[in-house]
């Protein structure tokens, strides 16, 4: 099955346009239909995010040691290279849409999909998406404050960025379906 929409969540280590990736989470789904695709979750070695011109931030470094063990633990090992991470996010947009009709989703537009899209440039590959189709989660949310959707992260903990990206799509189902019985 060929999606369209793509809800996209990251944990960075800064802040737009050039904060340091930490993570993507990602999955496709289907509005009207409501299914899901396998979804996208990578980690990603701070150091190469560094690398490769992503920034730190120092309140972003404060808020991270703010964080339970188990989040930071999460971004702490096993990340991979960015460039290797970012080819890998590509090939799975590609896998499951196409570049000219994806819709690309963010909490907001402007702080994911700007610090993934700024990761590309940086890593001279491709961004994978027209900026043109970028959509704003945060935006419909805040559309339709009456819609709360409060389920369980799956198991996961708070700023698990596929966790996250799961939630928000999700919730935007519920969004679009609030006046059904």
């Amino acid at each position: 099955m060929k999606y369209t929409d793509l809800m996209i969540d990251t944990e960075s280590m800064g802040l737009p346009p050039d904060g340091a990736l930490l993570s993507i989470g990602a999955v496709f789904f289907d509005l009207q239909t409501e299914q899901f695709s396998p979804p996208f979750s990578r980690t990603i070695n701070l150091a190469t995010a560094v690398r490769d011109g992503g920034t730190l931030t120092s309140s972003t470094i404060m808020w991270w040691l703010g964080q339970s063990q188990e989040a930071r633990d999460a971004v702490r090992f096993s990340g991979g290279d960015i460039r290797n991470v970012l080819t890998e996010f590509a090939d799975y947009i590609a896998e499951h849409s196409d570049v000219k009709s994806v819709r690309p989703w963010g909490n907001s537009s402007s702080f994911d999909l700007t610090i993934i899209g700024s990761a590309y440039i940086r890593a001279g590959i491709p961004t994978p998406w027209y900026f043109t189709n970028e959509r704003c989660f945060r935006t419909v949310r805040n559309m339709y404050p009456q819609v709360v959707y409060d389920i369980e992260k799956k198991g996961k903990g708070a700023h698990n960025a596929l966790a996250d990206a799961v939630f928000q799509a999700e919730h935007l189902i519920a969004i679009k379906n609030r006046n059904k019985k």
